[in-house]
């Protein structure tokens, strides 16, 4: 018997999704089936062998299947990559369940998880594109609702999202044949600059990232944090086929260097813009912005291992994601909160688990000794400033606005409301609430500890971009 990858993690998640939508009525069924597909599809993608033996009965795994008259392959080495999108969508629809998260999130998720699979593996390679903005189109649902705010933050992400696409169609065309032309033809440089303006618009570089702090602020954290990590997580990986496919890209200084500029510009600005913020949602958006810089400098290093660093920041940043939208759902949603520096003052001597979770989170993701993404981050900065010492230091200082906000957020956190009077601590945070900021935090603080060896495999993904192990 014989059975094709694509079927397993893109066909069957669909299938789910489909059935939690029938049993939209039953939530908690809803929520048990969604969640142990999620993460059965992802402890099957980790230990997947090329045969499966049950009984007299013999499986045999095929990487390739024709859908609509495309091709989809999803080779071995790219696994890694599926078991970490579908334990962190597992991850996430874990939390569905928390007041406000709209009853579409759980196949929502199922679906944008399943394109963007489909998205690693479709051929010709350029369909990711519209499967890319499947994605978005799939996910306005989840993130709308009744609000002006919240309708013109969905509006502008639709905007910018679909007039992306045209931009990678066209540079594809552009690029036909583009191997075969001289160094100094103009056309190259044409397929560069419209390739780099629809990944711009992709990942939210400035200008282009106006409608990433309004979804944060006027959207529900869990679906704008599974988002903004699902996302921008399948553009880069999108985008090292082109690096694979065209060597005049791999080989192109230029490129790199605009590319380091473009990162340090998001570490730059998001890094300042987070340290100001007063609304704590905003400020998720923001720093996410600085992630994204993170990554773009990282690829800008690639010569020096940085593609390797880009791919290894992604599970501490799912996990610091997850935590923070996590903490900011329960503070929002469970407790009738203002989510502003403000209106928190002293809740720390009512939710000290939730308030630590959230402080933990936003340390971990802006790189704070002990925690998953520091090891990455020093080794990268430590790079980057080895090879440009202006792009190390603007670098470091912009990822210093995280911990200046995530300081802030600390003193509030633990500042009375009224200074004269002494609070005495009691604890409101229930156990089932506060177990999952517990564990999610021991797996940070042993991945900072030991970061070879918890998520080690991530990086064979490398093997399906062999080019890329080749670069100058």
């Amino acid at each position: 018997m014989t059975l094709s990858t694509p079927v397993i993690w893109v066909i069957f998640p669909l299938v789910a999704a489909a059935i939690c939508i029938l049993l939209s009525g039953r939530p908690q069924l809803s929520l048990i089936i969604a969640s142990a597909i999620a993460f059965g599809l992802a402890v099957l993608a980790a230990f997947l062998p090329h045969e499966l033996s049950l009984g007299p009965l013999t499986i045999v795994l095929e990487e390739s299947l024709r859908f609509l008259g495309r091709r989809i392959t999803l080779v071995y080495a790219m696994l890694p990559l599926i078991a970490l999108l579908y334990a962190a969508t597992g991850l996430w629809l874990l939390s569905s369940n928390l007041p406000g998260v709209p009853k579409t999130f759980r196949p929502i998720s199922l679906v944008v998880t399943a394109a963007l699979t489909a998205a690693l593996g479709v051929e010709p390679f350029l369909y990711a594109a519209l499967l890319i903005e499947t994605m978005v189109l799939v996910s306005v649902p989840m993130l709308s609702s009744s609000t002006i705010e919240n309708r013109r933050a969905v509006l502008r992400f639709l905007s910018l999202m679909t007039l992306a696409m045209p931009f990678i169609l066209i540079a594809g065309w552009l690029l036909t044949g583009v191997d075969t032309l001289p160094p100094d033809s103009p056309l190259i440089a044409q397929s560069a600059i419209v390739l780099g303006l629809g990944f711009a618009i992709w990942l939210a570089v400035f200008p282009f990232h106006s409608w990433v702090p309004m979804i944060s602020q006027h959207s529900h954290p869990t679906v704008f944090s599974f988002l903004f990590f699902i996302l921008p997580t399948g553009v880069l990986v999108f985008g090292l086929n082109f690096f694979n496919r065209y060597g005049f890209l791999r080989t192109s200084e230029t490129l790199f260097n605009i590319i380091r500029l473009i990162g340090v510009l998001m570490i730059a600005y998001g890094g300042v813009s987070t340290a100001v913020q007063d609304h704590l949602k905003r400020a998720f958006g923001f720093s996410v912005l600085v992630e994204t810089g993170f990554s773009l400098l990282a690829i800008s290093s690639a010569s020096s291992g940085g593609i390797i660093w880009m791919l290894m920041m992604l599970p501490p940043r799912a996990l610091g994601y997850w935590l923070w939208g996590y903490t900011l759902a329960r503070l929002e949603s469970r407790y009738d909160m203002v989510l502003n520096l403000k209106a928190i003052q002293g809740q720390s001597l009512r939710f000290p688990f939730l308030s630590s979770g959230l402080i933990l989170a936003q340390f971990s993701i802006a790189g704070m000794p002990l925690l998953a993404s520091f090891p990455i981050k020093i080794a990268l900065l430590s790079q980057v400033l080895a090879e440009n010492m202006v792009s190390g230091l603007w670098s470091f200082f912009g990822g210093l606005g995280l911990f200046i906000f995530t300081i802030r957020l600390l003193l509030s956190f633990h500042q009375p409301i009224d200074i004269e009077i002494k609070q005495p601590w009691f604890l409101q945070d229930k156990f089932p609430h506060f177990l999952p900021i517990i564990l999610t935090v021991v797996i940070l603080i042993i991945s900072g500890l030991f970061p070879g060896k918890i998520f080690p495999s991530i990086i064979d993904i490398l093997a399906a971009f062999p080019q890329l192990q080749f670069l100058p």
